[in-house]
């Protein structure tokens, strides 16, 4: 199946359906990323076909037992420690009354908390900075030079950084060859730059010895640095897929969830993958924004068209006669889930 870009849909129907040229511009682009974004929204649990991947992770189970996801992924939907699934839970299930109660990783070299994949919310990098160390952002190309990089955080008395006038939280920092600092931190709450030529990179510096490890790469795109992380509680000692010979490396593969990205060029790929129901969602923006007693009605349904068009790309891609569905008609709470609840 071929993948579909903005040129693909653009040379459809859909512009001529909104009322809009065949011409990439910013009216047409708001249209069709808004219709991107509430079909996308509406494909419930596991999404519409082209909206989910397999992804494989290597993980240190002895120092950071944990997965930081890149910005177009939204969340994880299954994950398999070493060929076996375990549950993924949201950030609530710790604190249920009758649970098992915070789970963390205090740096000893077992992780033997319960078999579970824990969210962890959003973080503006891949590893966190250091506390007293300072931020160094390299651009990689030439044409970036000069843009600035809003860095927000604590200085190193834990107060919040602010540019002088006081009206914006957090410091601007203008890109420069070979690299431009941040002054030292106590925390790291949030990264921001322009869409860039290149990708931009940033480090953790520490002061003292100039020890310098890369903790986020930005792409071109992106504007705002957040990334989901989720804690891996219970990783096995020993793997049947081990990722190296490194005995303390873990792989684990989980289904993963794409994030809405808006699209701004022919290149770019659509995150809804079925022309049809594009057309008819974009449709349904347009009669939706119309100043008449009926528009509301025709705006439904066309989003009911297009869910529609979704669903049967489902059956088509996927099949309908057997489909994955996890049922546990007696309950989950295996012997080998030790420390919950009443199983000890």
């Amino acid at each position: 199946m071929v993948r579909l870009r903005l040129s693909d849909i653009i040379d459809s129907l859909l512009p001529e359906g909104v009322g809009k040229c065949a011409t990439i511009d910013a009216p047409l682009l708001r249209i069709i990323n808004e219709a991107q974004e509430r079909l996308l929204f509406a494909g419930g649990e596991v999404g519409w076909w082209g909206t989910w991947a397999k992804m494989v992770f290597n993980v240190n189970r002895a120092e950071s037992p944990y997965i930081t996801l890149p910005g177009s992924v939204a969340r994880l939907i299954d994950v398999d420690y070493c060929r076996k699934p375990v549950p993924v839970q949201n950030q609530f299930y710790e604190f249920l009354e009758a649970g098992i109660g915070l789970q963390g990783f205090g740096g000893c070299r077992e992780n033997c908390g319960v078999s579970m994949t824990f969210d962890r919310g959003s973080h503006p990098t891949f590893i966190d900075l250091e506390e007293g160390h300072l931020l160094r952002m390299f651009p990689t190309d030439t044409g970036d030079i000069g843009k600035e990089i809003l860095v927000q955080g604590t200085d190193v008395n834990g107060m919040t950084l602010y540019e002088e006038d006081g009206t914006v939280q957090g410091i601007s920092v203008a890109l420069a060859s070979p690299f431009s600092d941040s002054p030292q931190l106590t925390t790291l709450t949030g990264i921001q730059k322009p869409v860039t030529v290149g990708p931009v990179q940033f480090y953790d510096v520490d002061v003292d010895t100039q020890e310098a490890t890369l903790i986020l790469t930005m792409e071109p795109q992106e504007e705002v640095a957040s990334y989901r992380r989720y804690y891996l509680g219970g990783l096995p000692r020993n793997c049947c897929n081990e990722a190296t010979s490194d005995s303390d490396t873990a792989q684990v593969t989980a289904m993963a969830k794409f994030e809405y990205f808006p699209v701004k060029v022919a290149s770019d790929y659509l995150i809804i993958q079925n022309r049809t129901a594009l057309i008819d969602a974009a449709m349904g923006v347009r009669y939706g924004k119309m100043d008449s007693p009926t528009a509301i009605q025709m705006a439904d349904l066309k989003y009911k068209s297009a869910i529609k068009q979704l669903n049967g790309q489902l059956v088509h891609q996927l099949g309908k006669l057997m489909p994955a569905i996890n049922f546990a008609p007696f309950g989950n709470a295996h012997l080998e889930r030790q420390m919950i609840g009443t199983l000890t």
